[in-house]
């Protein structure tokens, strides 16, 4: 069996994002992601307390290209400490 991935599949990654807790934050977080075909969202869990957020955002993505524009999109957002992929 072949494992590699081909050029139409898409693969998960998990991202754990860190912020700020403000208004809109999550909004900004799932806008951050392509308004199109080649990026979906497939899990989306965010905790916050009123001074912090603590979110994993999983998204099916096509390729390496793809993952760094996104890493680059999350971390440009108001109030995000850190994003780290998890898987």
């Amino acid at each position: 069996m072949n494992n590699s991935v081909t050029a139409n599949e898409v693969t998960p990654a998990t991202y754990r994002v860190v912020g700020f807790d403000r208004l809109r934050f999550v909004d900004d977080v799932t806008n951050a992601i392509p308004q199109d075909d080649t990026c979906r969202i497939v899990g989306l869990s965010f905790l916050a307390d009123g001074v912090r957020v603590d979110g994993r955002l999983t998204v099916n993505i096509p390729d390496e290209g793809h993952r760094m524009k996104l890493d680059r999109q999350l971390r440009a957002i108001r109030g995000i400490v850190s994003v780290t992929q998890i898987n």
